[in-house]
């Protein structure tokens, strides 16, 4: 059976007061349903004493040691040992690519497939940098360390869908003179794997140890960052310097393009993750992305994700998993009875 997709994008306003506290939240729904069960569970053969389902496919991260039952659904009474496993001359768990395996069992050859994902973020560590009015930086000065799953180099620049309360770009490689700048680096591996984060440039006057801080002191125009964290998750955050922007932004598809990234990176791990369950019924996506207010409902300061999957089989429908994303890319789990990693 083949897997189906629908997709639909719904823009949205709404306002919940909590604690006399008007939150705004533009909510952009996104709805994915795929069926999973065929590709998953594949064909059964019998084998003497034992059976084994196949799969169609099977998916691993880049450099993922696994084991040779990663390409069955069920295994029972039959080892493991006497069956072959033939893969492609081009064949490099190193990089990213959909191989197509041959699985010999009994003399027998059957086909199956690998795919071989890359979801995980760089892991970035920054440190702040002091210089002198009108000296040059850049953006890997900035950088303490930064490693990626995948053992290349991380590709370090400015992050660049920075923008200012306007919702107007951010130049961070610009700043002369004397102050304290909010400076974004991005952190993006082979695949676009993307991790953000945020540190400090001073820049000081030698005779001057406390250099005065511009943009801290002026106050925000559409308030701080400060939002409901009981009822919401920020997975990107667009403030600068801890302002927040204008509520028009999300209206703008350039902000968008870190989400869309973020659900595609999601969608694919969260796959990967069922497909290791090999449940039988039909599996349904749901993936919501929610434009987060600050409390005093004056701007939007991120971006809020949350998947939730659920299985039917037989009428019966069940809950796999329900979770967030935070900042770093770790799931925040509201249910999770299959015990799914974060």
């Amino acid at each position: 059976m083949a897997k189906k997709f629908f997709y639909n994008r719904v823009y949205n306003t709404k306002r919940t007061i909590i604690n006399i506290v008007i939150i705004g939240v533009c909510v952009i729904g996104i709805i994915i349903c795929f069926i999973l069960t065929s590709n998953f569970q594949g064909e059964s053969k019998k084998t003497p004493g034992g059976e084994l389902s196949i799969k169609k496919e099977a998916t691993v991260e880049v450099n993922e040691k696994f084991a040779n039952d990663i390409y069955f659904s069920k295994i029972e009474n039959v080892d493991l040992s006497k069956i072959k496993i033939n893969y492609p001359d081009n064949y490099d768990i190193s990089k990213v690519g959909k191989y197509d395996v041959k699985i010999v069992i009994d003399g027998k050859s059957y086909d199956s497939s690998l795919n071989v994902v890359d979801t995980a973020k760089p892991e970035l560590t920054l440190k702040e940098l002091t210089i002198k009015p009108n000296a040059t930086y850049s953006a890997n000065d900035f950088v303490e360390s930064c490693t990626d799953n995948s053992n290349t180099k991380c590709n370090i620049t400015y992050y660049a869908e920075g923008v200012d309360e306007e919702g107007k770009a951010i130049n961070y490689e610009n700043y002369k003179k004397a102050g304290t700048y909010s400076i974004k680096i991005s952190a993006t591996d082979e695949t676009g794997n993307q991790t953000v984060k945020e540190t400090k440039l001073i820049i000081q006057n030698t005779d001057s140890p406390k250099p005065p801080t511009p943009q801290t002191d002026n106050k925000c125009k559409y308030g701080n960052g400060e939002y409901d964290s009981e009822n919401y998750l920020i997975a990107i955050d667009i403030t600068s310097n801890n302002c927040a922007v204008s509520l028009d932004l999300y209206k703008n598809t350039n902000t968008t393009k870190e989400i869309d990234q973020l659900m595609e990176t999601e969608t694919t791990r969260i796959k990967k993750d069922v497909e290791g369950l090999n449940l039988a019924g039909t599996l349904a996506l749901n993936r919501m992305v929610s434009a987060v207010v600050n409390k005093t409902g004056d701007g939007i300061i991120g971006y809020e994700l949350k998947i939730v999957v659920k299985i039917t089989n037989n009428g019966e429908t069940k809950t796999i998993t329900e979770y967030k994303v935070d900042k770093d890319g770790k799931r925040v789990f509201i249910e999770n009875p299959y015990k799914l990693g974060k």
